[in-house]
């Protein structure tokens, strides 16, 4: 097993520098918006009367994430479109964001060229590829970020340009003040989780470490709490190599409560992952209690995790930041880099030949 303390040998195993990457996330975000803001957004003739966000995996986590920040702010609905076709509600005065970080996602591809066709407002966000292209050659804005990097550490490129347009539009306030503070606290949580920290004072390498050889099972809430769950879900399964799995309350207490009751030769390798949040309605807290305790011991242990700060963003990017540490040194306990996702990449080439 890896030490998590030796530097040196974390190094030569994160060979691509996921941890980096992670470390240096802060910066990252106040880059992202530096860079959104000198986007020129024309206006609008009409305000919409929806968003769409086109992106997937990495990508697509970002509409995930303004739109539960959003849902309570905007009177209009947001629709994260995750697949090769549009929905019929969609139409001219949809405003669609296409988010793909390498610009080739052919689900985002797919899908922008629908919204073309269907005359509504384009905004693409990407470092380049063909996404780039087809936005250029039709004279529509184009948010371009850095490139290098895998999509799924690229969160604060692929995120703040989608709130600062809609700041630009006029659709939302003034975020600034909200924006430092979201930053000051992933500022204060990387001296937490950094390589540099040792095992006895660091949250992320203590939990990664708990579940070598466990299938990770992760429960948030319907809100913030629940796509975090998604986003540690899905950095597990990239970084970490492994099955996770993950749901929301309190739709799972209507089925997946009762699935814990059999199989118990499988299920004494789940480690349960449990998010909660002092904003959450007091009935779900409730639900939360009722169902740890009912379920706790079909688990081969139970971590939780509290989100922290005043804002939804400082909330959600609380659990999210933590999920991406603990999934990156996961991975390097392993011997494993974290960086490479070698099954996508057969994925694409074999789809590429048709």
């Amino acid at each position: 097993m890896i030490d998590l303390d030796d530097v040196s040998i974390i190094r030569e195993i994160d060979k691509d520098d996921m941890l980096g990457a992670l470390e240096g996330f802060p910066e990252q975000c106040e880059k992202a918006i530096s860079i959104a803001h000198k986007l020129v957004v024309p206006v609008l003739s009409e305000k919409p009367d929806s968003i769409a966000i086109l992106g997937m995996g990495g990508s697509g986590i970002s509409g995930d994430i303004v739109k539960i920040l959003l849902d309570d702010e905007l009177d209009i609905p947001i629709f994260v479109n995750k697949g090769y076709d549009l929905p019929k509600f969609m139409n001219k005065n949809t405003l669609v964001f296409a988010v793909s970080y390498s610009g080739n996602t052919e689900e985002t591809l797919s899908a922008f060229e629908q919204a073309i066709s269907l005359g509504a407002f384009v905004v693409s966000i990407t470092s380049g590829g063909e996404l780039a292209k087809r936005a250029r050659d039709r004279n529509l804005p184009v948010v371009l970020i850095p490139s290098g990097l895998q999509p799924r550490a690229s969160l604060g490129y692929l995120l703040f340009p989608i709130l600062v347009v809609l700041e630009k539009l006029g659709l939302i306030g003034t975020e600034k003040d909200d924006t430092d503070k979201v930053i000051d606290h992933l500022e204060q949580a990387r001296r937490e989780l950094s390589v540099k920290n040792p095992l006895d004072k660091n949250r992320a390498k203590q939990l990664a470490k708990r579940l070598i050889g466990k299938v990770p099972v992760i429960y948030g809430s319907d809100g913030i709490t629940g796509v975090a769950a998604l986003r540690w879900k899905c950095q597990l399964n990239e970084n970490s190599k492994i099955p996770a799995f993950y749901n929301i309350f309190p739709e799972l207490n209507h089925n997946e409560t009762v699935g814990w009751e059999l199989l118990e030769e499988i299920t004494e390798n789940f480690f349960l992952i449990l998010f909660r949040d002092e904003h959450d309605h007091p009935r779900i807290k409730k639900r939360m209690d009722i169902t740890h305790s009912l379920i706790q011991e079909h688990f081969n242990g139970v971590f939780e995790v509290r989100a922290k700060g005043e804002s939804k963003l400082e909330r959600i990017f609380s659990i999210i930041y933590l999920g991406d540490f603990v999934s990156a040194y996961l991975a390097i306990i392993e011997g494993v880099d974290p960086s490479p996702v070698e099954r996508i990449r057969v994925l694409k080439e074999e789809l590429a030949k048709e």
